[in-house]
């Protein structure tokens, strides 16, 4: 079996290593190889209610989703990233489901539910059945170029006053975002048409940059891109919001993830920029983050 990475981890290692020189992180330490930080207090241990009954889970979506710490196990393509210890897996031993299937997929788009993302991978609509009663999504932050934004940021020397991302990338994103209710109804119109018994629920996007103030890593990034980068995560998490709400599906996140950002400490993020501190990827969620939305939609159950 080769042991090249595939192209998404190829990706993902070197905007890490970039972030990395570039920009440096949030606290000392740049081993890369550094074990996954342990789970920060009670939050991500919430018990799931009593009575939960899922028969059959299929978990659909991108990276955040998909990824988990990078020392754990992965399943299905090599290509996907797909952890055995990501929030889908958690939940899915937390509520003791039989029959459960993980189809995500790290840079799903929309389009790769019902497409082939990568060669010899089914669309991942193909999971669902007529007998599905539990779907959790993550999807729409890869449709308007999560990934470029993040590039863009590791890349690009600060300014005080300008905006080089925003200025590069905004008209893109821009129409990328005008696009994507759209895309998104279709997703929630494909999940009812093949499980339409099913509970579906849509897990937003956890924030890596705080609301407010930041730490060394965003002393490192001009000012006025990461006021448009949290604008722009607020702007995906409103529109997978609205497209849940036209479906009659929920949408979930850990409580205290606003507090649990990139610039936490690192024994506390639920996202990490580097990943150096948590064993995590790159501008992903830790391990500590999969535990908590597992956590989240559990208590939704």
């Amino acid at each position: 079996m080769s042991t090249s990475p595939s192209p998404y981890r190829a990706a993902l290692l070197a905007a890490g290593a970039t972030v990395a020189l570039a920009l440096g992180s949030c606290a000392p330490g740049d081993d890369d190889e550094a074990p996954p930080a342990a789970a920060g207090p009670a939050a991500t241990d919430v018990t799931e209610p009593a009575g939960s009954t899922v028969s059959r889970y299929v978990a659909l979506g991108d990276s955040f989703a998909a990824l988990g710490p990078t020392d754990a196990p992965t399943s299905g393509p090599a290509g996907c990233l797909r952890s055995s210890l990501n929030y889908p897996s958690v939940l899915a031993d937390r509520i003791g489901v039989a029959d459960f299937v993980d189809a995500t997929c790290g840079g799903a788009r929309t389009r790769d539910m019902t497409a082939r993302q990568i060669e010899g991978t089914p669309p991942q609509f193909d999971a669902l059945t007529p007998d599905t009663d539990l779907v959790t999504l993550s999807i729409g932050g890869n449709d308007i170029g999560f990934g470029a934004i993040a590039g863009c940021v590791a890349q690009t020397p600060r300014s005080v006053d300008g905006a080089p991302c925003r200025e590069r990338l905004a008209a893109g994103v821009s129409s990328a975002l005008e696009a994507l209710d759209a895309d998104l109804d279709a997703v929630h119109a494909g999940i009812r048409e093949r499980s339409p018994g099913a509970r579906v629920v849509v897990t937003a996007y956890m924030p890596l940059v705080p609301a407010d103030g930041g730490c060394d890593f965003l002393e490192r990034v001009s000012p006025a891109d990461v006021s448009w980068a949290r604008d722009v995560t607020d702007r995906v998490n409103r529109a997978v919001s609205g497209a849940a709400a036209r479906a009659g599906a929920e949408v979930t996140a850990p409580d205290d993830a606003d507090e649990r950002h990139a610039c936490a400490p690192a024994d506390v993020r639920y996202t990490d920029f580097t990943g150096s501190e948590t064993g995590s990827h790159p501008m992903h969620p830790t391990a500590a983050g999969q535990r908590a939305m597992a956590a989240a939609v559990a208590g939704s159950l």
